[in-house]
């Protein structure tokens, strides 16, 4: 019996097998011919995944092109929404990098490319800082009337935001309209962060938006527009020489007695402490009045400039 088995399939064995490859061959081409093996592109949102906490991300790249290949009846049964594309973010720190483009794609689906196949991420440390609130007047009063004072209901506020943005922010104003004011008046004011060059600072959030400021406003004093003179200290850091010192504004007007004022031409600021000031700076101070006298603000801004010793032998 065994040996009958064995005689036929042994019989006509290479004809057999020839048989056998023609048979997978033309399998093979009739499934390449009918179903064959074709490419498509999909575009698909970029998903950001394990963003660090207490850093803002900057990430200009929203979508990514994958181009794939698979057997055409695949495509059938597959839609855009079955492909992916993803940057891991774990282990990042501060600052500006490049993270390689993560796929996820169907079964028998293969990835031809990615466009981009990286993207450059950055990660910005988000900080806050304190600042006491600048309030300024815009406009004049009523004829024969100046203000007194004002009681604001802000007096420091927190401004937080990316580390790299928040350095930028030198102060903090609130604008007053005294807009032909007669009157006593309480007046709601927007709070604006502003850089060293008065240019308003987008991007920080500031604890407090507006502030209700009431204004007191007195009579028959006699104005004054005077010269604001920085008082700085003398507690320079060694190795450092004192250039400029310029306040912003540089005048600034007064109000009094008539007899009071024709003596004052200008005015002093608090005395500026140097120490630990090795660069160009700016300092807000309060400007040190007479009795009697009044000023809308009395905070300025004084520019100060420092730079360090020549060393012996150097030429300037």
């Amino acid at each position: 019996m065994m040996h009958r088995m064995r005689d036929l399939v042994q019989h006509n064995l290479a004809a057999k097998i020839a048989a056998v490859v023609i048979a997978f061959l033309l399998w093979g081409y009739v499934m390449n011919d009918q179903n064959p093996v074709i490419e498509s592109t999909y575009t698909v949102p970029l998903t950001v995944l394990n963003a660090p906490s207490g850093y803002q991300l900057t990430n200009e790249t929203k979508e990514v092109k994958l181009k794939v290949k698979a057997a055409r009846s695949l495509f059938v049964s597959t839609s855009v929404e079955d492909f992916h594309a993803f940057i891991d973010l774990s282990g990042l720190t501060e600052g500006t990098q490049e993270v390689k483009v993560q796929t996820s794609l169907p079964q028998g689906f293969e990835l031809v490319e990615a466009r981009p196949d990286t993207v450059e991420v950055t990660l910005d440390k988000l900080v806050s800082k304190t600042f006491k609130v600048e309030y300024i007047t815009t406009g004049s009063a009523a004829s024969g009337a100046t203000v007194a004072s004002f009681e604001p209901s802000v007096t420091y506020l927190s401004v937080s935001g990316p580390d790299s943005v928040l350095q930028a922010v030198s102060r903090v104003v609130g604008y007053i309209s005294l807009n032909g004011q007669k009157e006593d008046f309480t007046q709601e004011v927007s709070l604006v962060a502003l850089g060293s060059d008065g240019r308003e600072i987008h991007g920080v959030t500031l604890s407090k938006e507006t502030a209700s400021v009431k204004v007191q406003l007195a009579r028959g004093l006699t104005r004054k527009v005077v010269t604001i003179h920085p008082v700085v200290g003398t507690d320079l850091e060694a190795g450092y020489t004192l250039g400029t010192v310029q306040a912003n504004p540089a005048k600034i007007e007064i109000a009094g007695p008539e007899d009071l004022l024709k003596s004052i031409s200008s005015v002093d600021t608090a005395t500026i402490s140097l120490s630990g000031v090795t660069a160009d700076t700016t300092k807000t101070v309060t400007l040190t009045l007479p009795q009697g006298v009044t000023v809308t603000n009395p905070n300025v801004t004084v520019s100060i400039a420092v730079k360090p010793k020549e060393k012996t032998g150097e030429k300037s």
